[in-house]
Parts: C-alpha cells; structure tokens; sequence
C-alpha cells in the first residue's frame, strides 16, 4: 500500500512539473526575445519603454503563476494554516462584491443578494474562493453583461451562486476546467488568467467539507453554485 503511495505521488509530481514547466516557457521565451531584441538594436524611447512593458507583464504573469501554485500546494500538503471560525458568508458576499465593483469593467452590473448565514469558515481562504468566481465572470462577460452573486439556505446546506450571462462553457469543456492550467478561452485572460483558479475554487470548497459545480451553455452563460455544509456551533 505504501509503495502503491509513493508511486502515484512521483506520478503526480512528475505530472506538475511537465505542466509547470510548458506554462512557463511561454513567457520565458517572450522575456528572452524582447530582451534579445532591445539588447541587439538601437530601440527608441518608445520602442524601449514598450519592450520593458512586456517584460513586466510576462515577469507579472509569472510570479502571479508561481504565487498560486505554491498557495496550491500548500493546501493539498496540508502546510497552509487553516483558521475556521464563525462568519457569515452573507455578509462576507456583500464585503467582496463591494471591492470588486471597483474592479468591475466599465460597463458590467455586479448585484449582490444574500442572507444572513452563519458557518464554520475560514474567512480568508473563502475570500480567495468569491474573488476567483467573480474574476472569472468578469473576465468571460459580454460587453453590458450582468454578474449575479447569491447567499441563500438549502436545508443544511449554504449555497453561494455567481452567475454570469457571458459566453458560457461548451459541455465537452465543463469536465476539464477544474484541471490545473485550462482554460476555455485564454485569448479572454488578457494575459492574466493563470488557469488555476477554478481549481482552487474547488479545492477551498473540499477543506470546507463542499462541493463546486457549474451550469452552462455556450451563448448563454454559466452559474458557479458552491454547496457547504453549516454545521451545528459546539
């Protein structure tokens, strides 16, 4: 059993490292030419600050890549603290979609409706969770679209929903975009999505003793629904 173990964790990691290894060539290999190019010619001061912007962004993307994947590893190696205390998820719903109006694009409508509830949660890790979902909403929203975030109880359950009507995820996509590293259009990231997102949504949701699932059709939007059990206070 031990060797059965330490076999599929060497088949694991040598799975991350040949996924970490093709992200990262891209923007390794787009930080190279440009510092091949700004260093073999004699670039203007526009040409150079240009060629300096895209350092920084790929350098951006980058370290965003890296910071994830380390938080990631954390959880699953069970390294990173969790703190579960008493919140209310409704009232930390309404705290997020504050801050992210600000982010909202210009012509995005972002409501809120929710209900007090009570549970066990780690506040900052379910912080992480509401960000990802609406980022991502955001990210994949049509122009005048709408993103809708709801807090409401289901029996025992807590159910958070994030609904946009963006482009919406084709069926044959749906089972991947838990994966590490996918994304279903990542023309649509602007060069910030990382595509680990969605599988830390999931992972927050399973230390919550939840589930994450999505609802969606092409053309017509997606709804994110988090279930998590409120527990009884001790």
């Amino acid at each position: 059993e031990m060797s059965t173990k330490i076999a599929q964790n060497e088949k694991m990691q040598a799975e991350f490292i040949s996924q970490l290894s093709h992200e990262l060539r891209t923007p390794v290999a787009v930080i190279l030419a440009e510092c091949e190019t700004l260093e073999q010619g004699q670039p203007s001061p526009e040409e150079y600050k240009g060629g300096v912007a895209v350092i920084h962004r790929q350098a951006e993307q980058m370290s965003r890549l890296i910071g994830q994947l380390l938080h990631i590893t954390r959880l699953e190696q069970g390294t990173q603290k969790v703190s579960f205390e008493q919140a209310d998820l409704g009232e930390l719903a309404e705290v997020v979609c504050e801050q992210q109006r600000l982010l909202a694009p210009e012509d995005t409508t972002l409501t809120c409706q929710t209900q007090p509830l009570t549970l066990e949660l780690d506040v900052l890790l379910m912080t992480r969770l509401l960000n990802n979902l609406i980022s991502n909403a955001f990210r994949y929203g049509v122009p005048g679209g709408h993103v809708d975030v709801s807090v409401r109880r289901e029996g025992d359950n807590a159910v958070l929903t994030v609904a946009d009507d963006g482009i919406g995820i084709a069926p044959e996509q749906q089972e991947h975009i838990w994966q590490r590293f996918y994304q279903v259009d990542p023309a649509r990231s602007g060069g910030e999505g990382t595509g680990l997102g969605l599988y830390m949504v999931q992972q927050i949701a399973r230390l919550h003793g939840g589930t994450v699932s999505v609802d969606s059709a092409p053309g017509k939007g997606s709804t994110f629904t988090v279930r998590l059990p409120i527990r009884p206070a001790e």
